[in-house]
């Protein structure tokens, strides 16, 4: 009994602590907070991952100034094998086209990840209330990613980046994520070139 037991905790362990990869191309709803990128408050965005093709695109919702009352909305697409971005204006169609400042990043569990623990989100109290989720880390001198991601799909939920030579630090929450893109959301309108 006690070797079945032992069997059983084993192949649960080697479970949590394969890496994955996420699906290759899904849309969601993002929620960041990003202050060297003068974020100070949590931008919502609608956001389309396309890892197969290094690009992604959001639409944003940007609260300004301090009563959070009034909210620039903008279309960001970054195009990581161009290495450009283009932040395009909703209300008024300016466009600016600038180098892509940060390589793409995949959301995947790194290679040289930690595994950390699983947990789930939501309660036991009620049937298929909740998620299992698991936790990984890279910790570096000047930078460290931590990543959650659902067991089950390898569906990222949570990441928090900082490099203190780049960008600082960035703060993201991933919901309500669906399988596939729709590729006009990378369309660069014509004269934002």
């Amino acid at each position: 009994m006690i070797r079945i037991l032992l069997l059983a905790t084993l192949a649960i362990l080697v479970h949590a602590q394969l890496r994955c990869e996420s699906p290759p191309q899904w849309t969601s709803t993002n929620f960041y907070f990003s202050p060297i990128q003068g974020h100070i408050n949590y931008v919502e965005a609608h956001y389309t991952y396309d890892k197969t093709n290094q690009r992604k695109s959001w639409r944003e919702r940007i609260p300004e100034g301090e009563t959070n009352s009034t909210y620039e909305y903008v279309h960001r697409i970054e195009l990581g094998i161009e290495r450009k971005e283009y932040l395009i204006n909703v209300r008024t169609g300016e466009c600016t086209v600038r180098p892509l400042r940060f390589q793409f990043y995949a959301h995947d569990v790194p290679a040289d990840a930690t595994f950390r623990r699983l947990f789930y989100l939501g309660t036991s109290a009620f049937e298929k209330a909740s998620v299992e989720l698991s936790d990984w880390d890279v910790r570096f001198t000047t930078s460290f990613w931590e990543g959650t991601f659902t067991t089950q799909g390898c569906i990222p939920y949570h990441s928090n980046h900082y490099n203190s030579t780049t960008f600082g630090m960035r703060f993201e929450s991933i919901v309500d994520v669906t399988p596939g893109i729709d590729p006009n959301e990378f369309v660069v309108p014509p004269g934002c070139q």
